[in-house]
């Protein structure tokens, strides 16, 4: 990636953490500055800051050594694989009762972004493969995710009052997909009814973190002809699928 928009800050941030993670509790200010060639003022600001936010800890010899936030990121990082890992078991056996493919998401940007997908033995499908993007506000992943978002935060996420139109049956407008964001968060599961693509139906739910906070979707997709027969055991499977999710994490 171009260092046209690095940020020096956190490039000595990193340089700072790569050493402290090398050797815990054995640098002081005075010698991380001369190894790291930054200044002591500049350092000592950037040392108080990273332990403000617990990225750093300082024991009381005045040494340094990453702290208890590192540990949170490695352990998140993790997480993400583990959760992939936990939806194919438990999303199997899900897909066969169902016998219609079933999605792992999360929110990227304005987007969704596919993760995992247990596809069923269908000659139809809809395309949602993993690393594919699709816009949030068109999909009942989406919904999903934003709906357990803070308003402030889905609203920079959804910056136009106008929407863009997937299909004929997108929400095309922002306030009108605020609202339904509020059913969704009530009901627990969202829908999208030919809104991301034409001649598919979609239900989803969102899989919590411990804050209430949807780090993930998981949803079922089928197409249209399927969607009344099978609508009801499907938000009932996706629910309970998003639900053992959020359990694990």
């Amino acid at each position: 990636m171009s260092e046209k928009y690095s940020v020096p800050a956190l490039d000595r941030a990193h340089a700072v953490l790569k050493l402290l993670a090398e050797e815990p509790y054995v640098w002081k200010l005075s010698d991380l500055s001369r190894r790291l060639g930054i200044s002591k003022s500049t350092l000592y600001s950037l040392l108080s800051t990273m332990e403000r936010l617990h990225w750093v800890d300082r024991d009381r010899n005045e040494t340094y050594a990453a702290g208890s936030a590192m540990g949170d990121f490695g352990s998140a990082y993790f997480r993400q694989y583990d959760l992939i890992e936990q939806f194919r078991r438990n999303g199997e056996p899900v897909m066969r009762r169902l016998r219609e493919s079933v999605q792992l998401a999360r929110l990227e940007g304005g987007d969704v972004q596919y993760l995992a997908k247990i596809e069923a033995p269908t000659p139809v499908q809809m395309v949602s493969g993993v690393g594919v993007r699709f816009p949030a506000h068109a999909t009942g992943l989406g919904k999903s995710l934003l709906a357990f978002r803070p308003e402030e935060e889905v609203r920079a996420v959804l910056r136009d009052e106008t929407l863009r139109k997937v299909t004929v049956h997108t929400i095309g407008s922002r306030d009108a997909f605020m609202k339904e964001l509020t059913e969704v968060r009530q009901k627990g599961y969202s829908m999208d009814l030919q809104e991301g693509v034409m001649g598919f139906c979609c239900v989803a739910a969102p899989v919590l973190n411990r804050s209430g906070e949807a780090v993930a979707a998981v949803s079922c997709s089928m197409p249209v002809h399927s969607w009344e027969g099978k609508k009801a055991e499907a938000m009932r499977e996706i629910k309970a699928l998003a639900d053992v999710l959020s359990t694990s994490m």
